[in-house]
């Protein structure tokens, strides 16, 4: 059967979300039963795994195998192109078929198309939502009343350590953000190795902050379940708690805990740092592995996620990150529609996924996969916490709120000149004006209520 492979380049079209003059034809629902196998499709599908082209061929064969009327063919377009190439499809009346994005991006993507970018996928949700590690994941993809997107594989960021180092020295990994705090100055004091290797200049200290804020937000009673309207409740009047959390970690990058000069590092500088031997720890993702282990052995790393207070430490972790998602075009045939729905659901059956973890560096969604790499094990039981929370600027992807870790990082730095109250109201600014922002919410939406009544609580892991 016909399948062709290619590299989509990003088509620089200085375009936004906002779709003016597209008025697709044909917008079809979501289809509730499989394609006739008397009728012949073809089918388009773009996804944004290069680094598994090759795993990605062989499980679109076998699907072409077990469906000989579906043809499917495949294209790649990098990460960092994506959005843009969505968005010039879109305009083009070119979308593909099935496609991978963000699954936490998909809400204004979806808001600006009127609905049209991706078709609802309410009754796939339903079929396969008891077989998700985290199911509220799909809320991600929850837009006005339909599922837009389905998780397909975990993608976040987790804290790597050195095994090695740390059992010469006597640390271990730690089980609260008290033990990580005091980790963090053991090793300071040892003088040996940077404490925590990070790309700053990608933002990436500012997960620091996200996951404090999530912890005040979780032990003051501003959320008591797995939920992402963390942060964008209506801001206290005491912003204290806040304060405490932006000085703290400002006060670790001034006395070097992520190295001399972290701001300016890449993700790519700060995980050299570590296999390097030159940091204890860094901040990167299970997609990084491959670099890691090209220079290291499995044996010699391990990763956490970055640890709850005491008192919430069996409640909640932090990872800072989200689910690779497919989504389908609603602007195509009654077939097409079919077809497309069976190949998602063949993409995250239990079989595929399990080809997914045995041949892949992947952490994948499906809660029945077995990992046979003991490494991968452990960091597939760290990333069941993808998702479960979100701080208010993690996925607010608006045109104000899109650069606050970036205000964040200027703030650590101390290259902004603002104040960490000053921050935090610049922040909050953001937030609220994108939250007013029709392209993200249809009607907008004013600060969500808090849920429960504000609690006191010990406050001594934020001194």
């Amino acid at each position: 059967m016909k399948k062709f492979l290619a590299v989509l380049i990003g088509l620089l079209l200085s375009c936004s979300f906002v779709f003016v003059g597209c008025h697709p034809t044909t917008i079809g629902d979501e289809p509730t039963g499989d394609l006739d196998p008397n009728t012949e499709v073809t089918i388009s599908f773009m996804h944004m795994w290069s680094e598994h082209a090759t795993v990605m061929e062989s499980i679109i064969d076998d699907f072409e195998e077990e469906n000989p009327n579906i043809t499917v063919n495949i294209s790649i377009t990098p990460y960092n192109q994506i959005e843009q190439v969505l968005q010039a499809a879109f305009i083009s009346e070119t979308l593909p078929n099935v496609y991978t994005f963000y699954t936490h991006y998909m809400n204004p993507l979806v808001s600006a198309s009127d609905g049209v970018m991706a078709g609802s996928l309410n009754n796939l949700h339903g079929e396969i939502i008891d077989s998700f590690i985290q199911p509220d994941s799909w809320e991600m993809g929850y837009i006005n009343g339909n599922y837009y997107s389905v998780p397909f594989r975990a993608t976040g960021e987790l804290v790597f350590y050195n095994k090695t180092i740390f059992d010469q020295k006597g640390w271990t990994k730690p089980e609260t953000f008290e033990a990580f705090e005091q980790l963090m100055d053991d090793i300071y004091a040892d003088g040996t190795y940077i404490p925590l290797a990070a790309g700053g200049k990608e933002d990436q200290i500012t997960y620091l902050i996200n996951a404090m804020s999530l912890f005040v937000s979780v032990l003051d009673g501003s959320v008591d379940e797995p939920g992402y309207k963390v942060g964008r409740l209506e801001p206290d009047e005491d912003i204290s708690d806040a304060v405490a959390v932006y000085e703290k970690v400002r006060g670790w990058y001034e006395q070097d805990y992520f190295g001399e000069g972290a701001i300016g590092v890449t993700k790519t500088g700060a995980i050299q740092q570590f296999t390097s031997r030159n940091a204890a720890m860094v901040f990167a993702n299970v997609n990084n592995l491959g670099d890691i282990t090209s220079v290291m052995g499995n044996d010699e790393i391990d990763a956490f996620a970055i640890p709850a207070p005491e008192a919430i430490a069996d409640e909640v972790k932090y990872v800072y990150g989200g689910y690779d998602g497919l989504s389908y075009s609603p602007v195509a045939s009654e077939d097409e529609m079919a077809a497309s729905i069976m190949l998602i659901r063949y993409l995250v059956s239990d079989e595929v996924q399990q080809t997914l973890a045995d041949r892949t560096q992947s952490i994948i969604v499906n809660k029945n996969a077995v990992y046979h790499d003991p490494t991968y094990a452990a960091f597939a039981e760290e990333y069941q916490y993808v998702g479960a929370h979100a701080t208010g600027i993690d996925y607010m992807t608006g045109d104000h709120s899109a650069g606050n870790n970036s205000i964040m990082s200027s703030y650590i730095a101390g290259t902004s000149n603002l104040t960490a109250a000053q921050t935090i109201q610049l922040i909050n600014d953001n937030v609220y004006a994108d939250m007013q922002d029709n392209l993200i919410n249809d009607p907008p939406v004013d600060w969500y209520p808090r849920q429960n009544p504000k609690k006191d609580f010990d406050r001594t892991w934020l001194q």
